[in-house]
Order: C-alpha cells, then sequence, then structure tokens
C-alpha cells in the first residue's frame, strides 16, 4: 500500500511541477513541443509500475 501512495505522490507533484513551468513559458512555437515532452514525461510516471511486472 506505501507504494501506492508513492506512486500517487509521484504523479501529484510531476503534474503539479509541470503545470508550474507551462504557465511560467511564453506562448510560442516551442511550446508545442514542450507540451508534447511534458506528456511523456507523465505518461513515463504513470507507467513506471509496469517495470515491477516485466522484470
Amino acid at each position: 500500500m506505501n507504494e501506492v501512495n508513492e506512486w500517487v505522490k509521484n504523479i501529484f507533484m510531476i503534474v503539479l511541477s509541470l503545470s508550474f513551468v507551462e504557465i511560467l513559458l511564453p506562448e510560442g512555437d516551442m511550446s508545442k513541443y514542450l507540451k508534447y515532452i511534458f506528456s511523456i514525461m507523465i505518461l513515463a510516471v504513470i507507467l513506471s509500475p509496469l517495470r515491477y511486472f516485466i522484470a
């Protein structure tokens, strides 16, 4: 159960921090690429528990 709590905290912290960074970034051509990279980072955190089942 502790692992689940830690996983949810990690998801919350990464979403919160990336949202804050996204607010600070100016709008422009690079913003869509950064949003794409941020989405990949969030997806990696969400899928991180799968490494325990694969290994």
